[in-house]
């Protein structure tokens, strides 16, 4: 099932995505310390569009329920109230960590009922995420740790610091961690983010393109573990927001799997065993159903590993790719059993429904969905090419090599009649096109326009319908502009055709 281990490490030191960032991709993270906030140009973060959960999947999205939308009231203050004792009681938590828990749901609440306008409306987000997590009995001790402390770094950031970008990101004093925005949703813990921040930390120290910070990487990782909860058995990063009909606590696939191979590789370079124990500690994952875990059939059969462990019918192919990547290297890394039969599950599944994702001249987000976008697309083709460089198999190679013909190569038109018209009479000029374009048909006749159309048409046989105003030869010139990658690539067809009169 897997290649020599010389092999493999000849094409992973190749296949650089999967350390995924470098120096070169410094990205502006806002970084706060106390009272004062600073732009700054941060490495090891992660590449626009690597790490992001991608759009929400609306066909997902339901109303909210009645007691999500009563979450920031008193009933929810109360129910927060209620779970810290409940952990005490039962000596989960320690009676300061129960103090400094409600310390900060109280500072919270109270900056909230100062604040206006947009601020208000991300702080109460916050807020409102943990009360409702409160309400329906799901405050355990394990997940207070991660959720008190985005209520704590929310309300620390909202009352002065500039309103960041959506999707941008925010760290703070003496932390690894990163945060991200989501509007309406405040600062959240992004565990995906924070995963390939420590694929990255890692990446600096093995090739050498970047200071090599393991304390940082250390520091990361513990702070992980820290904000981990307890999930169906199995060790989790969940995610505390509402996600296209998602309500919190929700998992990611693609995101554990990232965090094993990320333990995986720290554990190597650092010496330290128990980054293992961890990652073992979150395998059940891959084989839990859902909504409680990520394992699910397949639209084709199979196993198949789910993005959002709160949609088990949407199938997104970069996320499958990415899971598989990771369970891969984890197993590769370690000779772990476990984690070599849960990538053995998912693989063929992802074989089969990688040449489904293919449109002909793009790629679609998800099984049965809508086109990728241009990030989208450039990630697929990453993770084909990453997985041929592991596997050398045709699928992923061939995927690759399309994906990327697909942005680099312009549309090919053919020009298939007319040869004659009739004066006053429907022509349809018809041509075959290889990628979506924009198709500019022009019509001349001694050097003088006589037909000027633009359209945007998809691959295919297309046709403008042409109606002749005067008889003799006329010359047909067709061009296309590929429009999704945003570079300039045309073609063009050109033929004489002759008008005879009625």
């Amino acid at each position: 099932m897997f290649p020599p281990k010389g092999r493999f490490a000849a094409a992973l030191t190749a296949c650089v995505m999967f350390c995924p960032a470098s120096a070169a991709q410094a990205r502006e993270v806002l970084v706060v310390s106390g009272k004062a906030v600073a732009k700054r140009d941060y490495r090891f973060v992660p590449a626009p569009g690597t790490a992001d959960l991608g759009p929400e999947p609306r066909a997902f999205v339901r109303a909210a329920s009645p007691v999500i939308a009563r979450a920031a009231t008193a009933r929810g203050g109360r129910a927060v109230s209620k779970a810290i004792r409940k952990a005490r009681v039962k000596q989960r938590i320690s009676r300061s960590t129960a103090r400094r828990y409600n310390r900060i749901h109280k500072l919270a609440r109270g900056r909230y009922a100062r604040l206006g306008a947009t601020r208000k409306r991300e702080l109460g987000g916050v807020i409102a995420n943990l009360e409702s997590v409160a309400l329906r009995g799901q405050l355990t001790a394990p997940r207070m740790p991660a959720l008190f402390l985005i209520v704590r770094r929310n309300a620390e950031f909202w009352p002065r610091s500039p309103l960041p970008a959506s999707g941008g990101y925010i760290t703070f004093r003496r932390s690894e961690l990163l945060f991200e925005y989501y509007p309406g949703e405040g600062l959240q813990l992004q565990p995906l983010v924070n995963f390939k921040k420590a694929n990255a930390l890692h990446g600096a120290c093995v090739k050498g393109d970047a200071p090599c910070r393991k304390r940082g990487l250390k520091l990361l990782l513990r702070e992980m573990v820290r904000t981990s909860a307890r999930r169906g058995g199995f060790r989790a990063w969940e995610y505390y927001f509402d996600f296209g009909g998602g309500s919190p606590p929700w998992i990611s696939g693609m995101a554990t799997a990232t965090g094993i191979q990320a333990f995986g590789r720290a554990s190597q370079l650092l010496g330290i065993d128990r980054y293992r124990a961890y990652a073992r500690q979150s395998f059940r994952a891959f084989g839990t159903a859902p909504p409680v875990g990520v394992a699910t059939s397949g639209p084709l059969g199979g196993t198949h590993y789910l993005q959002y462990s709160f949609a088990p019918r949407l199938y997104i192919i970069n996320a499958l790719l990415q899971t598989v990547i990771g369970l891969y290297d984890y197993a590769e890394i370690t000779g772990d059993k476990a984690a070599e039969r849960l990538y053995g599950r998912a693989e063929p599944t992802a074989r089969r429904e990688l040449p489904r994702n293919d449109t002909g001249d793009w790629s679609t987000y998800s099984f049965g969905g809508a086109e990728s976008t241009r990030e989208y697309h450039e990630l697929l083709r990453e993770l084909a090419a990453s997985l041929c460089s592991r596997l050398d198999t045709k699928a992923y190679c061939g995927a690759a090599r399309n994906f990327r013909s697909y942005t680099t190569k312009p549309a090919r038109l053919e020009l298939l009649g007319p040869e004659v018209a009739t004066k006053g009479r429907d022509a349809r000029v018809r041509f075959s096109l290889s990628k979506l374009s924009a198709v500019q048909l022009t019509i001349s006749r001694a050097g003088k326009v006589v037909y000027d159309r633009t359209v945007t048409l998809r691959r295919g046989e297309q046709a403008f319908i042409w109606k002749p105003r005067s008889a003799g030869e006329h010359t047909i010139r067709l061009a296309a502009k590929e429009l999704r990658t945003g570079r300039a690539l045309r073609s063009r067809e050109s033929a004489p055709v002759d008008v005879a009169a009625r």
